[in-house]
């Protein structure tokens, strides 16, 4: 009876207890779907970025408390100074970035990780111990060397290899010294610990010896190869054309730096390669006399048609680093540094065909079949100097063209205006004074480009009037200043068709000729019209360009307006003062 009894109690307490276990199970799952509930897009507690406390936020919350933590440094960037001269450096261009997602990402990964059993274990963890994300940048080291190269390389006295420089037809030894550079190593560790401490404090840049790569013991057979490939007779090539490079010109491509010895990768020895900056300046002393600019296709206007007078030619232009490639691959290679004959060595040079805008071919294809309109101006009584400029700068106009939709830039298409250009000194209107300048009387040439681009019904962008009135631009008005950069004269090609430009000059009047596609518009000119004149000279004007389809509907409108000032505000000085 007795033992009944006790079996009795012993399973009523296994129930009791299975039923309290049972409890406990279903209130750690309320409690855990709750507590899952209240965090699914919030930071767990005590979780911590560099020492604060971050719970409770959420992802987007915490990337802007974060990013307001780190503002100084985005905006600022960080500062370094050296002998009291101070550098300062965006993070972006040291190649170092916080990446604020990865750090906010793996502050909220803790307890969603997408698996109930590593989430359980990340909350019972988080309940007993904090979590620390630490902010450790990422630096690239390639980048923050490139910024220190290209910024604080006044700093740095770079150590020197033993080598051997080219001097009175022989090549003789240069000794190696040691030098002194920014240390990077604690130059990254400053940077790091700024931003770990959120701390933007003023980083001393700290110098250290660095010892060359290259002593006179490293030599090898670098000297013995440099003689080998200078005793080579070095011929470049294109079609019939040679140049043989002279023995002081060629002495100067063979360059000496540190390369990995055969024997040893991780050991430096002196070695010998091709001096690619050295050999670009050869090359682009002959670019001269190799490259040859296309030829547009040349029209005229006869009889109501366009006829076709001159026929496109292509150009070439000498590709200068594919070359450069071509010449370190023949030049320098092995054998040519064991073999010590002097043995000729041809390389051919390569170029690029260079086709015309306007080729024979393509003059259908662009919708040209008309005279749109042509601008007129006289030159009557200019200086010879003047007149050279007029028919230099409108020969850079000779050929041009113009997109549908593109807008034209006279300075752009001017190019530089100067002595190699082939321009000489005539009077300009500049600064308060009419004064002698590289090309005075280019503006010959942009008021009758202005003058064909209105008669076309072209839309005009930009245009500036002259200062005072100048003769050669009768009617007044009707004129357009440039001075590179600005003022410049700009206008739209709006037709469907491509617009060409040609020049031409008959005895002292200029023609700018646009030819395009006949689109029957039709462009009205009202003007100019004079008004406020007095009798110091000064006066303005007015006239109205419109345009209308072949219906008579007004496409569009533009009024003209010039301001013109005294002359005798303008000083004249000689072009000879």
């Amino acid at each position: 009876m007795k033992n009944k009894f006790t079996r009795n109690k012993i399973k009523k307490s296994k129930i009791i207890l299975s039923i309290i276990i049972f409890l406990i199970v279903i209130t750690i799952v309320i409690a855990a779907y709750f507590y899952y509930k209240e965090y699914s897009d919030k930071i767990l507690p005590n979780t911590f970025i560099n020492g604060e406390n971050y719970s409770n936020l959420t992802e987007e919350e915490a990337k802007n408390k974060l990013e307001n933590k780190i503002k100084d440094f985005r905006e600022n960037g960080i500062d370094f100074v050296y002998e009291n001269k101070t550098y300062n450096a965006q993070l972006k261009e040291m190649g170092i970035d916080i990446n604020t997602e990865k750090i906010i990402s793996d502050a909220f990964g803790h307890g969603h990780k997408n698996s109930i059993f590593e989430d359980l274990k990340d909350w019972v963890n988080l309940w007993t111990n904090n979590v620390n994300i630490l902010i450790i940048p990422e630096i690239n080291k390639e980048k923050l060397e490139n910024y220190i190269l290209e910024n604080l390389s006044e700093i740095e006295d770079q150590p020197k290899n033993f080598g051997y420089k080219y001097e009175n037809g022989e090549f003789v030894s240069v000794l190696a010294e040691s030098g002194i550079i920014i240390d990077r190593n604690k130059l990254i560790k400053n940077i790091s610990e700024n931003i770990f401490n959120l701390n933007n404090k003023i980083i001393n840049i700290e110098l250290v010896k660095k010892n060359p790569e290259i002593n006179e013991d490293k030599n090898e057979n670098a000297l013995f190869y440099a003689r080998n490939l200078f005793l080579k007779k070095i011929i470049l090539k294109y079609n019939s054309s040679i140049w043989e490079v002279q023995k002081d010109d060629f002495a100067i491509w063979i360059q000496f730096n540190a390369i990995n010895s055969l024997n040893n990768d991780n050991n430096k020895v002196l070695g010998i390669n091709a001096d690619k900056d050295e050999i670009k300046d050869y090359l682009l002393t002959l670019i001269p006399q190799i490259n040859r600019e296309p030829v547009n296709a040349q029209l005229e206007f006869k009889k109501g048609k366009i006829d076709l007078f001159s026929l496109s030619q292509e150009g070439i232009a000498l590709q200068v680093e594919k070359s450069i490639n071509e010449i370190e691959k023949v030049i320098f290679n092995t054998d040519n540094y064991q073999d010590n004959s002097e043995i000729e060595i041809e390389i051919q040079m390569i170029m690029n065909k260079v086709q015309p805008e306007i080729t024979t071919e393509s003059i259908d294809n662009m919708g040209i079949t008309a005279l749109l309109a042509t601008g007129k101006s006289n030159f009557y009584g200019s200086p010879k100097n003047r007149k050279h400029n007029i028919a230099v700068g409108a020969s850079k106009f000779q050929g041009i063209l113009i997109g549908p939709e593109d807008e034209f830039s006279f300075n752009k298409a001017l190019g530089a205006v100067g002595t190699r250009e082939g321009y000489l000194p005539e009077l300009v209107i500049k600064k308060g004074e009419t004064v002698p300048e590289y090309g005075g009387g280019l503006c010959q040439v942009s008021t009758t480009a202005f003058r064909a681009a209105v008669l076309a019904g072209l839309e005009i962008t930009e245009r500036k009037n002259h200062a005072y009135p100048v003769k050669y631009y009768d009617p007044q008005g009707t004129d357009a200043t440039i001075y590179p950069p600005h003022p410049d004269l700009r206008f739209k090609n709006n037709t469907p068709a491509y617009i060409l430009i040609q020049t031409r000059i008959e005895g002292n009047l200029l023609y700018f000729d646009f030819y395009g596609s006949d689109y029957n518009r039709n462009v009205v000119l009202k003007g100019p019209y004079f008004y406020d004149k007095k009798s110091d000279g000064s006066m303005k004007a007015i006239w109205t360009q419109q345009v209308y389809d072949k219906d008579d509907k007004l496409l569009f409108e533009k009024k003209f307006y010039s301001i013109y000032k005294s002359p005798s505000l303008y000083p004249h000085k000689s072009p000879l003062e």
